[in-house]
């Protein structure tokens, strides 16, 4: 069988959509031999797989970096399974539930408002820096980080995150800047079990809340907080970034979301769909099972393809066409099952509050698209620069 699917490969990675349609037919769970890994491509399998408790556990990482590496795994409650995923996770939800998400929006609003003003002046505003930053302000101040040190880690995160043609994975340049970045995070623990940031922030509940009678580590503080500053600032970017390119590819139902701006969350939510960023992550065999015919052996890993399958025909008709209106029953644009996304409800409210502003303040502007550019990775995608030109205000 030809090699459908290398989440190194950087041909497939540029366009991986042919790759997947073949393998949703073809291949619903395919062997990567080289890295002892199944692949998932299929709705159904990617949905039931998430749920499943019995034969698959997070124990062993969610990455594919992490569930490749042997030995142990990062005290991280995204490498867990229950009951001590779910302690962790209630530390956590506060902040994220949908409730709590509405009462963040009006400050969200405000500071979007004012990160555009010098935008609306210059005539130029590129899309997902902007809706980056105004994200990363609001997972600062959920976290407990100031805004200087969070855009400090943030830009170590964009080094560890770079890929470079003809090197696989991480390069050297990013494997400096985690050990940067994970230097730099524990020095701000330790201050922080000095002085506590205020409470209802993240670290603050961490560091006095007690699970079976102890604290949490300095170890799972620091990679919360770096799993945090990834998803609370990429995921959002890349998808407004993206709504805006594909309503420009797609000019009557931008016309449409123009005349009624109610369209705007459905607009940024066939977008999550159709160009999922987090297009993949996993878990290890517990459990001899078999799927599709093929047999899945206890200690192999299994990665969820849940970019394609987004886009699988047998869950979404014509599912490789961008088509605000639909209105799915269900999608995986957010997970599913306990390790389902924490702040979906909150990237929902930021990704629509930012397209409303935009679309409010600026009447009409056009997209350079010949400007844009995607980012690739083994487990980020999307739109990463789109930058948009107008009258100046």
């Amino acid at each position: 069988m030809p090699n459908y699917y290398d989440p190194h490969d950087e041909v497939f990675l540029a366009n991986p959509w042919p790759v997947f349609r073949r393998m949703r037919d073809e291949a619903p769970a395919y062997f990567v031999e080289h890295l002892n890994m199944w692949a998932l491509s299929r709705f159904e399998d990617v949905m039931q797989a998430s749920m499943n408790r019995t034969h698959y556990t997070a124990a062993m990482g969610t990455t594919i970096d992490a569930l490749i590496t042997e030995g142990p795994k990062p005290s991280a409650f995204v490498f867990m399974d229950p009951p001590v995923h779910t302690s962790r996770r209630n530390i956590l939800n506060p902040p994220y539930g949908k409730s709590a998400a509405a009462l963040l929006e009006e400050r969200f609003r405000q500071r979007t408002r004012e990160f555009m003003a010098p935008h609306l002046a210059r005539g130029e505003l590129e899309i997902y820096s902007f809706a980056s930053k105004v994200a990363l302000y609001t997972i600062a101040d959920i976290i407990g980080l100031s805004y200087p040190d969070i855009t400090h880690i943030r830009a170590l995160l964009d080094v560890w995150f770079h890929r470079e043609p003809g090197i696989k994975g991480m390069t050297p340049q990013g494997m400096q800047a985690f050990g940067e970045l994970h230097a730099f995070i524990m020095g701000l623990v330790r201050q922080f079990r000095v002085t506590l940031p205020p409470p209802g922030t993240h670290i603050h509940s961490f560091m006095t809340t007690p699970i079976d009678g102890q604290l949490v580590s300095d170890d799972e503080v620091f990679f919360t907080i770096f799993s945090l500053v990834i998803t609370g600032s990429d995921t959002v970017a890349l998808t407004a970034a993206g709504t805006i390119y594909y309503l420009a590819k797609h000019p009557t139902q931008y016309a449409e979301v123009r005349a009624d701006h109610s369209l705007i969350p459905h607009a940024f939510a066939e977008t999550a769909r159709y160009d999922q960023p987090t297009n993949v992550l996993g878990r290890r065999v517990t459990q001899d099972h078999e799927l599709h015919g093929q047999q899945i052996k206890a200690g192999q890993s299994v990665i969820f393809l849940f970019a394609s399958a987004n886009r699988d025909d047998r869950e979404f008709p014509d599912a490789d066409q961008f088509q605000i209106s639909r209105r799915p029953a269900r999608t995986l644009s957010f997970g599913a099952g306990i390790h389902a996304c924490l702040g979906q409800h909150l990237a929902r409210m930021e990704g629509r509050v930012i397209l409303e502003e935009i679309m409010a303040a600026i009447p009409e502007y056009e997209v350079q698209i010949d400007r844009c550019q995607r980012t690739f990775t083994e487990f980020l995608q999307g739109y990463c620069h789109v930058p948009i030109t107008f009258r100046p205000r």
